[in-house]
């Protein structure tokens, strides 16, 4: 073995070794401030050296293999190919500048008596058990690493556990993603009954007959409920807003990608998956997308809002999945390059712009003390490079030019007119829908976010800022972020170059990614850099104008009024009735107008409130139908601790005598 490639493994070793040591410095340091400090600083640098080995790997090695100092358990338990690698750099690069973020986040909780040290201990698990997800071999070591990710972002989750939301959040992660590892349970038991193996190596299942079918259903459910497509998304606008925003970054950013990482690598279990399949995540991320973006836009909670918007984001992937199994089914290459290309590229567009959001918005409400969209206002005279910031990511998960949510979804966009071009028939008219679909999410996020941004950061203060302070730990977590969304944005090809290599790494036949590679990236980096230099040019002509000639200011028209107050401007709610209004049934959109009646009123309001379809007509009537067959069953009301232990018993004797029949 090349020796170089052993180096680079040698460094993701001793990269998790850091990261696993850093959790005695908690332990060791008493003072809650250092022992903070210390510990994420640890992290990162464990972090950064997983990061270069996984880059060393994607960018320098053309064919990915173990490493040799471990051969025993890494030949068997841990995959190092180019699926495993990319969605490991995902993971890297998004935990690097989220762990800075780590460290003036919990400065606002130090002497509070507050869970700090039992925090990091969790978080630390999630981020070791998320990295050993994607890169375990093992059914039974990517089962209990998703067990230990699951569980301890539960725990995390309960930081401020005295809180009713916090609770009921927090069961409805743990109800969701118990839900999924049952469904991956019974998956990895009928693989293993094929195959007779454990080794994901081994799992090579001919569609041809009903196992597949039912392989490739539990595969999209289990992972679909990570993942967060509609339906099975109950639970992401529940546990994003009640977590902190730390883990609500990654969880947004990281933890439902490994849904998408699932799904991808059931395909590569299964190829070639019959057509079906393709238009089954054709259609359920169509919906999601739409969905999705359109609850975003009736929220006033800013974190609930952006818990719909990686609803809407996965969606976007999936129809990208879907292309990409449409490709494979029809034996179209270049289709299936632009369908998984646009997924993959998507998948980590998404991560840093989200992630860049959660983290805004985590600093606004350390600042504010409220998630309310509607009691905001003003933050651009407060807080002027963090409006910047928030723009940048706003800009970026519309989808517009020039940064990196636009790159990814124009490869999409490409594979919806590809797919019509080659497969002619009902497909020009399918895909032509499909277009207006996506196009029509991204007309919805760009007013939702225009919403955001100028009711947040445009006006005036609604409620009286005092004091707002951004650490210099937020901006360097939240410029990395930014910095990345432009640079993908202007100079796409090093990224395009490394979702090449894993498209041939199992995805498309070799030398058949030419059609992601030849865009013309060169040609579009070149036009939005023109672009660049002109909107720069013009600001300097105009600086130039305004310091010969003056620069004239008046107070905003008001509309007849001679003095304007903050209760004047358009509020959340108002500005998007309209739109809201359309589809008001699947939104239960809710409208609360008080209209005075006498000739000069006092006193107007207007209140909106949405609820979700499925959560409100489908998960919370099922859980109290089940919840009251349970409590008519005296045995479970009894106090006697035996009869648990009884009960624990025959269900293990259960469990195990399934588990012989299947073994």
């Amino acid at each position: 073995m090349d020796r170089t490639l052993t180096n680079g493994n040698d460094l993701l070793i001793l990269a998790f070794t850091i990261q696993i040591i850093s959790l005695i410095f908690p332990v060791i340091i008493k003072d809650e401030r250092k022992s903070i400090i210390v510990f994420n600083i640890a992290l990162v640098t464990g972090l950064v050296l997983g990061l270069i080995s996984t880059l060393f790997s994607l960018l320098f090695t053309s064919v990915i293999l173990p490493d040799s100092i471990i051969s025993t358990l890494s030949n068997n338990w841990i995959r190092l190919d180019g699926l495993s690698l990319y969605f490991l750099f995902i993971i890297q690069i998004i935990a690097i500048p989220t762990t800075l973020y780590n460290i003036s986040y919990f400065q606002h909780y130090i002497n509070k008596n507050m869970p700090i040290k039992s925090f990091m201990t969790f978080y630390l698990l999630i981020m070791v058990s998320t990295q050993l997800v994607v890169i375990a071999n093992h059914a039974i070591l990517f089962l209990v690493s998703w067990e230990v990710m699951s569980i301890s972002a539960y725990l995390a989750m309960l930081f401020e556990k005295e809180k009713e939301e916090v609770q009921k959040g927090s069961f409805y992660f743990l109800i969701a993603t118990h839900t999924s590892v049952f469904i991956l349970y019974i998956f990895f038991f009928l693989l293993h009954h094929e195959s007779n193996s454990w080794f994901f190596n081994d799992y090579h299942i001919s569609f041809s007959g009903n196992l597949a079918a039912i392989l490739f259903i539990l595969s999209f459910i289990g992972f679909g409920i990570k993942a967060g497509f509609m339906p099975f998304h109950f639970w992401l606008p529940r546990a994003h807003p009640i977590a902190p925003t730390v883990l609500s970054a990654f969880l947004s950013g990281v933890i439902i990608k490994t849904g998408i990482y699932g799904i991808l690598r059931t395909f590569l279990f299964l190829k070639p998956v019959p057509e079906w399949c393709g238009w089954l995540l054709l259609v359920v991320g169509i919906g999601s997308a739409i969905f999705g973006v359109w609850y975003a836009l009736a929220q006033h909670d800013i974190k609930k809002l952006l818990a719909y918007h990686s609803v809407e984001n996965i969606g976007i992937i999936g129809i990208g999945i879907g292309i990409g199994f449409i490709g494979s089914a029809t034996k179209m290459p270049v289709i299936e390059v632009l369908g998984f290309g646009g997924a993959l590229l998507h998948t980590l567009n998404h991560a840093i712009f989200k992630s860049l959001l959660f983290i805004g918005s985590g600093v606004i409400y350390q600042n504010l003390g409220t998630r309310n969209i509607e009691l905001m206002g003003g933050l651009v005279h407060k807080a002027k490079y963090l409006t910047i910031l928030f723009l940048i990511g706003s800009v970026a998960i519309c989808g517009l030019p020039p940064l990196n949510g636009f790159i990814s979804e124009f490869i999409i966009y490409n594979s919806f007119f590809q797919t019509a071009k080659e497969l002619k028939n009902y497909y020009p008219l399918s895909m032509l829908l499909f277009v207006v679909g996506l196009a029509f999410v991204g007309g919805l996020a760009v007013a939702c976010f225009a919403k955001i941004n100028s009711i947040m950061f445009l006006g005036n203060e609604r409620k009286p800022i005092s004091h707002f302070h951004t650490s210099l730990f937020d901006y360097l977590s939240l410029v990395i972020f930014a910095t990345l969304c432009i640079f993908i944005g202007f100079y796409p090809q090093p990224f395009i170059g490394i979702v090449n290599k894993v498209l041939n790494n199992g995805f498309a036949p070799l030398n058949s990614t030419s059609a992601l590679i030849n865009m013309n990236w060169t040609y579009l980096s070149l036009i939005f850099l023109s672009i660049l230099f002109g909107v720069i040019i013009l600001y300097n002509v105009m600086r130039r104008i305004q310091k010969k000639y003056g620069r004239r200011t008046s107070p905003a028209w008001g509309c007849g009024y001679s003095g304007i107050t903050p209760r004047m401007q358009y509020t959340a709610s108002s500005f998007a009735d309209e739109l809201n209004s359309i589809l008001k049934v699947i939104l239960i959109y809710k409208k609360k107008v008080k209209i005075s009646k006498e000739p000069f009123p006092k006193q107007v309001t207007f209140e909106s409130h949405s609820q979700d379809l499925i959560d409100d007509k489908i998960v919370t009537p099922g859980f109290n139908f089940l919840k009251s067959i349970i409590m008519k069953i005296e045995f479970l009301s009894q106090t006697d601790i035996r009869y648990y232990i009884l009960f624990i018993l025959i269900i293990i004797t259960i469990y195990s005598i399934i588990a012989f029949i299947w073994v």
